[in-house]
């Protein structure tokens, strides 16, 4: 059993309405699933299997999937890959080496390269 504040009737609840509804127009834009992809940068099939299957952040109005842009930012931010440091550093040893390889080793003068022919 409900006491009468509880239950908005007539006049009040035709304003909590408007206002509801107001707000959503003002504060959110629902886009469908392939104009989230397109301000995320990936693909919609991804995008729609993410939200049916991993979890993405997502409205589901009836049969409909919806994506605010919040739930665009909380989706990029689930998805971002942090820098691994042990990689890098490898990546930049790699690119050291093989300047230096570079810099001392096909240098190879024009006479070498006669007598390397004819002997």
């Amino acid at each position: 059993m409900s006491s009468p504040e509880a239950t908005p009737t007539g006049a009040n609840r035709e304003v909590i309405i408007e206002a509801a509804i107001k707000a959503l127009e003002r504060d959110e834009v629902l886009l469908n699933s392939k104009e989230a992809a397109l301000i995320i940068g990936c693909g919609d099939r991804w995008l729609r299997d993410g939200a049916n299957h991993s979890g993405f952040p997502h409205h589901r109005l009836g049969r409909f999937l919806r994506f605010s842009l919040q739930d665009c930012r909380e989706i990029k931010a689930m998805n971002r890959e942090k820098a691994k440091p042990a990689e890098l550093a490898k990546a930049r040893r790699a690119r050291t080496a093989a300047a230096r390889k570079k810099s001392s080793g096909s240098a190879i003068k024009p006479a070498d390269s006669e007598l390397a022919l004819a002997g």
